[in-house]
């Protein structure tokens, strides 16, 4: 899966400490720091233990509604890797196999880019999705919540050139001042001229400082991208960094036919720029040669306060829609509106009757008998599990049903101009039972 989609994932399913951690809780970040043995605010045994229950079920269930740091809904963070796409329309035309194989790999890069900013993303609701029109070559983009606990979210883009699908169910474990995050997911890219499939496994991520100091995410481990078509795989070492920075955001490794045999050596940065340089098949560089850069990362706006990119800040309005998004699009949340307009006050009380209409249509659904049904994605028993990706039991099988495009559409204007105004915070309904809100709402 795609690292980006865990960092936004890390918080809304984060594994608890164990049962006999003790607390000292630091109330003025509302997270608490975990350690074995007394804790030093003073209290008897029971009060001490009964102070970590409390911040131990805070840290496994946050609730990312109403705070102001935050940075965006779990599918707009995970649509953010659409930004590059136009690598995948290379990889797409090229002809040589080892080419098709780095390009794809630089793209399953590039979302790193986006990825140093800590901000904790918004909890979406069951249902709730986001999408993009006609972005870059043609590109259409739609991901969906599909379900709550553990956070499980799907995605799935294409155009004319390549396919892409990810599920995304990180695991986390928090560490006192930092959190480890296993990008648990599976991430598949096809290239439709030549219908191959690969397959990628992300390293593993870590944010440092949750508690004290400043916060920073660094990135470690293996980076793998498989052609299942031929057996090629890119096998990259993301490095992790020493002290005093040494290392930071460093990468290498090779493109290596199935046998093993170097075909050539990528490195860079993975918040900057992926490069690409021939070698022999005992990877060793070739003599007079230059690197060729696959991917250079965009420049960002300076002194932002949550550290975004322009794309990400482009999601966050209708740029990328060419026509109203469903209701259940995260654009249209009342409460993301309010903070973005800095109405904290207002956002509460929005974020509060959407969290008291879940939980009615949630009551509904239990005296239906009924089981929450997405609507985009459907299970998938019979998809293969591919070498290196997590079992089923583990990351649940989840496929693109293809029904998007055939949908009855919002009842709003397309060819006059001015809808957009009608999208942002209006309309918001992810519902299955829709009067079930409505009830929910007048009982406020």
């Amino acid at each position: 899966m795609n690292w980006l989609a865990d960092v936004g994932n890390m918080l809304l399913g984060a594994e608890q400490a164990p049962e006999n951690a003790k607390a000292n809780a630091d109330t003025s970040s509302g997270i608490a720091v975990y350690a074995n043995g007394a804790s030093s605010s003073g209290g008897n045994q029971e009060e001490v233990e009964a102070m970590a229950d409390a911040e131990l079920a805070k840290l496994a269930n946050l609730n990312l509604g109403d705070s102001e740091n935050r940075d965006g809904y779990l599918e707009e963070k995970m649509a953010e890797i659409m930004e590059y796409t136009e690598l995948l329309d290379q990889a797409n035309a090229a002809e040589d196999p080892f080419e098709r194989l780095a390009l794809v790999a630089a793209f399953l890069v590039s979302p790193f880019g986006a990825a140093e900013r800590t901000w904790k993303p918004f909890n979406p609701l069951l249902g709730e999705t986001f999408e993009l029109h006609n972005l870059g070559n043609n590109v259409h983009f739609l991901a969906e919540q599909l379900q709550e606990h553990p956070p499980v979210s799907a995605a799935h883009a294409e155009n004319g050139n390549f396919n892409y699908d990810i599920v995304s169910a990180p695991a986390t474990k928090f560490q006192g001042n930092s959190l480890e995050v296993y990008p648990k997911g599976r991430t598949r890219i096809s290239l439709k001229r030549t219908g191959e499939l690969f397959s990628h496994v992300p390293p593993q991520a870590k944010v440092h400082n949750l508690v004290i100091g400043k916060a920073w995410i660094d990135s470690f481990g293996q980076f793998l991208v498989t052609n299942n078509a031929t057996g090629d795989r890119v096998e990259l070492d993301f490095k992790a960094c020493g002290w005093f920075g040494s290392g930071q955001y460093e990468f290498d490794g090779f493109v290596l036919d199935a046998e093993g045999n170097a075909k050539g050596i990528m490195s860079g940065k993975w918040n900057s720029y992926v490069e690409l340089a021939p070698c022999h098949p005992d990877g060793t560089p070739v003599a007079d040669t230059e690197k060729r850069r696959l991917w250079t990362c965009k420049d960002k706006p300076e002194d932002d306060a949550y550290g975004c990119t322009h794309f990400a800040w482009d999601l966050t309005n209708c740029r990328y829609l060419t026509k109203p998004p469903m209701a259940s699009d995260s654009r249209r949340r009342a409460d993301r509106h309010a903070l973005q307009e800095r109405q904290m006050a207002a956002a509460a009380v929005e974020k509060g009757m959407l969290d008291e209409q879940q939980r009615q249509e949630a009551k509904v659904r239990e005296e239906q008998g009924e089981q929450w049904q997405p609507r985009w994605f459907d299970p998938a028993p019979d998809m293969q599990v591919l070498p290196g990706e997590e079992p089923a039991d583990m990351v649940p099988l989840w496929r693109y049903n293809g029904k998007y495009s055939t949908e009855k559409r919002d009842d709003m204007p397309t060819s006059v101009s001015g809808w957009q105004d009608e999208v942002i915070g209006k309309g918001f309904c992810p519902w299955q039972y829709h009067d079930a809100p409505v009830q929910a709402e007048q009982q406020q």
